[in-house]
């Protein structure tokens, strides 16, 4: 409906913003209505002044109060993102009429950059984007580091998809570009290592694209090596899973045979498999819109109600052969960085170990189904209970625990798993791994996420082989299997 003018003539609605690619039936947050609004008020404003004039005019409203020194600067972020052809003018007021360093600018673009609808943001706008941050980042604004850490977190992985490795390209771009600037932070440098590093595995199709990744992550670990290993134990899972790449299996044989290569205070893969990895790294691989879904259901949904948002969820992000590297990226989300209230706990909400079986089962591939389990048990293998939550060990103690009457098999493959890659995912190390799995169980008792293991272990379904898996692993918590004799000829 158009609104009526004074003299009672018919006047057109304000245009609808043009930051994202809208359907005729999606709703306009406020938040960017208030940005177009802002920005008809400015080209009102210096419509048909001098330079001269409208630097006054804009220095002179910027100085009437904070609001409308907010309004302004909203009026020109909207232009600079949506009139390519008038970004430098506008940056160049942008530059006159802040007062608080740009902060008020640097948050605007947070609130796009960390919006659910963020995969349909217009592609001259992200191009805008990343022009505008790198304008910032030479005049040295503040919080453009920021803005870039939650930029990495909307690269999705497992998509290639057009759109999506456009803005991988604009981001690899953006960080060869400012690469001077970006060793100035340091936990930008690990997330950036570590992002580029699992988004490799998805471009073995795109060449190009995936040397020059391949090129900035080993540039980044060879020349910050310190600041990357803040990533933890994780970054070795990352490593691992494209140590093939020949620039990466160098890199790889350096820090299996000559760590002290790689940097004096690095003493070997042992060191950073015992660093638990920190949330932000487990939650960058998740966008913020598979973030609040996957929250929604973990948070609200009761476990008798939770499968349609699950399958919604899968056909969504997991349903391309591509994507089926975002498995184990959600398990170790769910499991490092969803860590329930007492209150969630103690309701009928689906916990986290039923959503993951759940998960479990839409997996068809034999290397993606081990990769997805040892994401669900990776901080077992580490496991040290100064420095690990036992939230972390919660989900796999209970899926092994609570899935035995209904669904044995999974019981069993996860016991067989845990038993094979306690001594095989670092043989020179299975003894300690061996021991942290102990631990893990063993905390996992005394600290009452179960009573006892012995109900899997008696269970009449479990075969004996299983038996054997589970007091090789936890012998203080169950008694060696006693074998029937064997029957000898009278």
């Amino acid at each position: 409906m158009a609104d009526v003018a004074v003299d009672g003539t018919m006047s057109p609605l304000p245009p609808q913003p043009q930051l994202f690619q809208l359907d005729p039936i999606d709703t306009v947050e406020p938040w960017q209505q208030e940005l177009v609004d802002c920005f008809q008020s400015l080209t009102v404003l210096i419509a048909g002044r001098s330079q001269v004039e409208v630097h006054e005019k804009l220095q002179q409203k910027a100085s009437e109060s904070m609001r409308s020194h907010a309004e302004l600067v909203n009026g020109l972020i909207y232009g600079i993102l949506t009139v390519p052809s008038e970004g430098n003018n506008y940056f160049r007021l942008l530059n006159i009429v802040s007062r608080d360093g740009f902060g008020h600018a640097v948050g605007r673009l947070q609130q796009l950059i960390t919006a659910h609808k963020f995969a349909q943001v217009q592609s001259e706008v992200r191009t805008q984007l990343f022009w505008v941050l790198s304008e910032l980042v030479k005049i040295s604004a503040h919080g453009v580091d920021q803005v870039l850490l939650a930029l990495t977190r909307q690269v999705r992985s497992g998509d290639v998809a057009q759109g999506n490795v456009r803005l991988c390209r604009l981001m690899l771009q953006f960080m060869q570009t400012n690469y001077d600037w970006l060793m100035g932070f340091p936990v930008l440098v690990a997330t950036t290592a570590y992002m580029f590093g699992r988004l490799v595995l998805d471009h073995s199709r795109i060449t190009d694209l995936r040397a020059q990744e391949c090129e900035l992550v080993v540039r980044l670990l060879r020349e910050r090596f310190n600041e990357c290993s803040m990533v933890g134990r994780d970054l070795v899972r990352m490593l691992q899973d494209v140590a093939q790449i020949p620039i990466f299996h160098d890199f790889w044989h350096d820090m299996i045979y000559r760590p002290r290569s790689i940097s004096p205070l690095f003493a070997g893969i042992e060191q950073l498999l015992r660093v638990p990895t920190p949330r932000m790294f487990l939650a960058n691989r998740v966008t913020y819109d598979m973030e609040s879904r996957l929250l929604f259901i973990l948070e609200h949904l009761p476990a008798t109600a939770f499968s349609r948002n699950l399958m919604w969820f899968v056909q969504r992000y997991l349903s391309t052969p591509e994507s089926e590297s975002l498995f184990s990226d959600l398990i170790r989300f769910i499991v490092g960085v969803v860590h329930p209230s007492n209150a969630v706990l103690a309701s009928n909400v689906v916990p986290r170990y039923v959503f993951l079986g759940g998960l479990l089962r839409f997996i068809r591939s034999q290397v993606v189904a081990a990769n997805a389990k040892l994401a669900l048990f990776y901080d077992w293998l580490f496991y040290d209970p100064k420095v690990d939550n036992i939230m972390n060990i919660e989900p796999g103690v209970l899926i092994i625990m609570l899935s035995v009457d209904k669904y044995t098999f999974m019981t069993e493959s996860f016991v067989e798993f845990l038993a094979y890659a306690t001594d095989a995912y670092a043989p020179t190390h299975a003894v300690a791994v061996r021991m942290s799995v102990g631990q893990a169980m063993q905390d996992a008792v005394a600290k009452g996420v179960v009573v006892s293991i012995m109900p899997v272990y008696e269970h009449p379904r479990i075969e004996v082989t299983i038996r054997q898996s589970l007091y090789y692993l936890f012998p203080q918590l169950v008694p060696p299997v006693v074998l029937p004799p064997v029957p000898t000829d009278a």
